[in-house]
Parts: structure tokens; sequence; C-alpha cells
């Protein structure tokens, strides 16, 4: 069986030194891209990580707001007569058979 690099013996010294460079600059190239994606998707991760944060933090304050306005809400009206609900329940059928052709 032949040696797997037995090609490389033959080759003159000038396409050796050819080969070389070509070798190198692969390598080389392959470790840039390597390292680049590595730093990447470092700065990437940082922002996503700050973007969720800050994400959580106005959610937060989003639903903290959401449950001020309801009890503000609450305490400026009225409860609904019992009159009022049937006829907020007629509006909405009237609205939910215009708009999906359903009937309740």
């Amino acid at each position: 069986m032949r040696k797997a690099f037995s090609w490389l013996q033959r080759l003159s010294s000038e396409q050796k030194r050819v080969w070389m460079i070509g070798g190198t600059i692969l390598i080389a190239g392959s470790s840039f891209k390597y390292a680049y994606f590595q730093f990447s998707r470092g700065l990437i991760l940082d922002g996503m990580e700050k973007k969720h944060l800050n994400a959580k933090e106005h959610l937060a304050e989003a639903r903290s707001f959401a449950r001020w306005s309801q009890k503000d809400r609450d305490e400026r009206l009225p409860p609904l007569t019992e009159e009022q609900k049937k006829q907020l329940q007629s509006y909405l059928n009237l609205m939910a058979e215009k708009e999906f052709n359903e009937k309740r």
C-alpha cells in the first residue's frame, strides 16, 4: 500500500512552497473565521441579554401600570346594573353576529 502523501515527495521545491503557502492561508483563514465567529457570538449574546433584561423591566412596569389602571377604573366607575348588563350583552351579540355571522 502506498503512503497517503507520496505525491508530495515527487513535487519540486517551488511546488512544495506553493502548497505550503496555500495550506498556511487556508489554516490562517479558518482560524480567523473561528475567532471572528466567537467574538461576534459573544457580542450578540451580550446584546440579547441586555435587551432581555430591559424587556423584562418594561414588562414589569407595564403590568404594574395595568394593575393600577384597573384599580383606578374600578374605583371611578359604578358597577353595571342588571339592565345595563343585558344591554351590553345584547350589543356584543349584535356585533358578533355582524362580524362573525354567529348568532348567540
